[in-house]
C-alpha cells in the first residue's frame, strides 16, 4: 500500500489546484470562466487517475512484462483520453479557452513538483 500514497497525494493535490482555480475563475471572471477552469483541471485529472488504475491492477509479483505493458497500455489510452477530453472541452469552452488551458497547467505542474519533492527526499531515512 505505501506505493499508492504519492499516487493518493498527487490526485488529492491535482483536485485542490483544480477546485481553487476554478473558484479563483469563478469569482473573478464568473460561471464561464469557473466551468472552463474546472474541465481544465479535470482533463489532467481523469487521464492520471485512469493510467494508476490500469497500473496498480496488475499484480506487483507479475512478471515484468505483463507490468510494462499495462503501463505502455495506460499510457497510451490516457494520451488519447486526453486528446478526446480537449477536443470535447474546446467545443464548449471555445470562447474561454485561457482558464482551461491555464488550469490545465496547473494541475498538470501537481505533479512535477510532487516528483521533484520526493526526488529530493533522501532514499532512506534515519532515525
Amino acid at each position: 500500500m505505501p506505493a499508492r500514497s504519492p499516487v493518493r497525494f498527487v490526485f488529492f493535490g491535482q483536485l485542490v489546484v483544480a477546485g481553487t482555480c476554478a473558484l479563483l475563475w469563478l469569482l473573478l471572471q464568473g460561471p464561464e470562466h469557473g466551468a472552463a477552469a474546472l474541465v481544465g483541471g479535470l482533463i489532467a485529472i481523469i487521464p492520471g487517475a485512469y493510467l494508476a488504475m490500469k497500473v496498480f491492477s496488475v499484480r506487483p509479483d507479475a512478471p515484468p512484462k505483463q507490468i510494462i505493458g499495462a503501463f505502455y497500455k495506460g499510457e497510451a489510452l490516457k494520451f488519447g483520453l486526453t486528446v478526446v477530453l480537449f477536443i470535447v472541452a474546446l467545443q464548449w469552452f471555445a470562447d474561454h479557452f485561457a482558464p482551461l488551458i491555464v488550469t490545465y497547467i496547473l494541475t498538470i505542474l501537481v505533479f512535477w513538483v510532487a516528483f521533484r519533492v520526493g526526488a529530493a527526499e533522501p532514499a532512506v531515512r534515519q532515525r
